[in-house]
C-alpha cells in the first residue's frame, strides 16, 4: 500500500500524467509451491503377502457356521439392533495415496470351493423348517388354477352356420330390431328361448315346418292361384301391352329411338284414363327409374330403396283402386301369441315384413270384421292380421311385401316372408277355418328385381313357392310391367280372396 501511496503522489506532483506503476514486490513466501502432507503410517503399511493376487474388490469376512442366525431371527435383532455409522474400509484406497499414481493390488486367500459349498448346503438346512413363534401367520398363497382346457373339436360333425351380422346400415338396424324383438318376449315367453332363423332350413324344424317350393308350370301352384300365376308369367316373359294406349309417344322420346319394338309393348285399347291421368303415371315411372339409378350407384340401403322406389310403385298401383291401400310396416311386431315356434320349444323370431297392402271397405265391411272379432280369443280380439299395428287392425292383409338391399341375401328375405306366413296363417286357422284354404301371394323386392311368391297351408306343413321373377324397375319397360303385375294381382284379390274373407266373417 506504502508503494502504491508513493506512486500516486508522485504522478499528482508531475501533473498527473498516467505512467505505468513499479513492480510490486511480491514476498518469496508466496513464490512457493505447497507441500502435501505427508500420509499417516497406517495408510502405508503394506498389506501381508498373498498367493493369489486380483484386482476385484476384496471380498468380505465370511462368517463362522455357529455365528449365523435363522432368519427370523436374525432379522428382529437387525430391525432392534441400534443405529451404527459406516466407517470407511481400510483396505480400499486411493490410488493417489499409494504414491505410485496406479491402482493397488490387494492380495487375499481364496477359500477352498469344497468348503463355501459344504458352507452354503449346511445353511439352507439349517434354517429350512425355522418358523418364528412370534411372527404373524400369513395364508398360504395358493397357486391358480389352470384355465379349462379347450375342446377339441369333432371334425366329423359340422356345426351349424351363424351369419354374423354384417357391417352394413342395413344389418345393423336388423340387429337392433332383434334385440328389441327379444327384450319385448323374454318376460312373456316364461324363459323360452329364441331360435336364430337366417336360413330355409331352420323352418323345417317348426310346428309347422315351411317346406320351400320351385314353380315350373301352373300345375306347381295351388288351384286358387293358377290363373293369377299363368296371367303373371306371360307379363314377365314379353311385357305385351303394358304400356298405355296414348302415352307411346312420351316413352319413344324417353327412351330416345330406343325401342325399335315399341308396339309390342303398347296395349291394343284405352284403359279409361286421360292424357292427364296418363302422363302423370308416365312421370311417376320415369322417376322410380331413375331414383333405381341412383339407389345403385351410390349403393343405397335398403331404407332409402323403400322411400325413393317402392314405395312409390305401391303409390301408383294403389291409385283408382277403391278399397286398397299400403302401409309401411318396418317397425310393427307379430302378436307374441301368434309367433311360430319350432321341435325345440322355440319362439322363431317375430320380425315383420316392410310393406302391406291391405283391403277394407267397400270390399270387407268393418262392421263384419269387428263383430267377428269379438268372438276370438281375449288376446285376438284387436286385429285380423300377426299384427295388432293400428291401419292392421280392421283390414286384412292380402299382399305381403317383404325388401331387400343387394346385400340383404334373398335367403333371408325368404325367411322373413315365411315366417309372416307362418304367423298369418296361426291367425286365420283361429278367425276363420283350419287349415287356411286360401293361397296367400308374397312379394319379395331384392334391389330393383320384383319376384312373386305363393305360401299355402296345408294338412301337416307350409309350402313356400318361387313362382314368377316379374321384372325390374332398372327400365321404363319394367316399372310399367311390375305396375301392371300388381294390378293383376288386385283383380285377383276382388275375385278370390275377398269373397273368402268376407264369408268366413260374416256373422252367423
Amino acid at each position: 500500500m506504502a508503494c502504491a501511496s508513493a506512486w500516486l503522489a508522485d504522478v499528482h506532483a508531475a501533473g498527473g500524467d498516467l505512467e505505468p506503476p513499479p513492480n510490486p514486490e511480491i514476498p518469496a513466501e508466496y513464490m512457493q509451491k505447497p507441500r502435501r502432507r505427508p500420509a499417516p503410517e497406517a495408510y502405508l503399511a503394506s498389506p501381508a503377502p498373498s498367493t493369489c493376487t486380483s484386482f476385484a474388490r476384496p471380498k468380505r469376512r465370511r462368517a463362522a457356521l455357529s455365528e449365523i442366525d435363522p432368519p427370523n431371527q436374525k432379522r428382529q435383532r437387525a430391525l432392534n439392533a441400534p443405529p451404527h455409522v459406516m466407517s470407511r474400509s481400510p483396505t480400499r484406497k486411493s490410488s493417489r495415496l499409494t504414491g505410485t499414481g496406479k491402482a493397488r493390488i490387494t492380495t487375499k486367500e481364496a477359500p477352498a470351493v469344497e468348503n463355501v459349498i459344504s458352507a452354503v448346503e449346511h445353511i439352507l438346512l439349517a434354517t429350512q423348517h425355522v418358523v418364528d413363534p412370534n411372527a404373524t401367520p400369513q395364508p398360504t398363497r395358493q397357486k391358480r388354477a389352470a384355465p379349462p382346457a379347450l375342446p377339441i373339436p369333432d371334425l366329423h360333425t359340422r356345426p351349424a352356420l351363424v351369419l354374423a351380422p354384417s357391417v352394413s346400415e342395413e344389418h345393423a338396424d336388423e340387429d337392433a330390431e332383434d334385440a328389441e324383438v327379444e327384450s319385448t318376449y323374454e318376460s312373456i315367453t316364461s324363459k323360452r328361448s329364441r331360435s336364430p332363423t337366417r336360413r330355409m332350413v331352420d323352418l323345417q324344424i317348426a310346428k309347422k315346418p315351411v317346406v320351400p317350393k320351385t314353380a315350373t308350370s301352373s300345375t306347381d301352384v295351388p288351384q286358387d292361384v293358377r290363373t293369377l300365376y299363368r296371367t303373371i308369367q306371360a307379363l314377365a316373359r314379353r311385357s305385351k301391352g303394358v304400356i298405355p294406349l296414348g302415352i307411346e309417344n312420351e316413352v319413344e322420346q324417353d327412351a330416345n329411338g330406343d325401342l325399335d319394338d315399341l308396339e309390342d309393348y303398347v296395349a291394343k285399347t284405352p284403359n279409361g284414363k286421360t292424357h292427364e291421368q296418363l302422363k302423370d303415371e308416365f312421370k311417376a315411372m320415369r322417376d322410380i327409374r331413375n331414383e333405381t339409378s341412383v339407389c345403385k350407384t351410390k349403393h343405397l340401403h335398403e331404407p332409402s330403396w323403400n322411400e325413393l322406389v317402392h314405395s312409390q310403385m305401391l303409390k301408383q298401383a294403389v291409385h283408382g283402386c277403391p278399397g286398397f291401400s299400403y302401409y309401411n310396416i318396418t317397425t310393427a311386431r307379430v302378436i307374441k301369441e301368434l309367433v311360430p315356434g319350432n321341435e325345440y320349444g322355440e319362439l322363431l323370431k317375430g320380425k315383420m315384413i316392410d310393406f302391406a297392402v291391405t283391403l277394407g271397405p267397400p270390399l270387407i265391411p268393418t262392421a263384419h270384421v269387428i263383430h267377428r272379432l269379438a268372438a276370438s280369443p281375449r288376446k285376438l280380439q284387436r286385429t285380423t292380421n300377426p299384427s295388432d299395428y293400428s291401419p292392421l287392425c280392421y283390414e286384412p292383409v292380402v299382399l305381403s311385401i317383404e325388401t331387400k338391399s343387394p346385400d340383404g341375401g334373398s335367403e333371408n328375405g325368404e325367411v322373413q316372408l315365411s315366417i309372416w306366413a307362418m304367423a298369418y296363417f296361426n291367425r286365420l286357422r283361429q278367425l276363420i277355418q283350419d287349415p287356411v284354404a286360401m293361397t296367400l301371394p308374397l312379394l319379395l323386392i331384392t334391389d330393383a328385381r320384383w319376384k312373386l311368391y305363393f305360401a299355402s297351408d296345408l294338412a301337416h306343413e307350409i309350402h313356400l313357392i318361387d313362382a314368377v321373377d316379374i321384372g325390374t324397375t332398372a327400365d321404363i319397360i319394367g316399372c310399367y310391367t311390375i305396375l301392371e303385375a300388381l294390378r293383376v294381382m288386385f283383380k285377383w284379390v276382388e275375385k278370390t280372396f275377398a269373397p273368402w274373407f268376407a264369408e268366413g266373417v260374416k256373422p252367423e
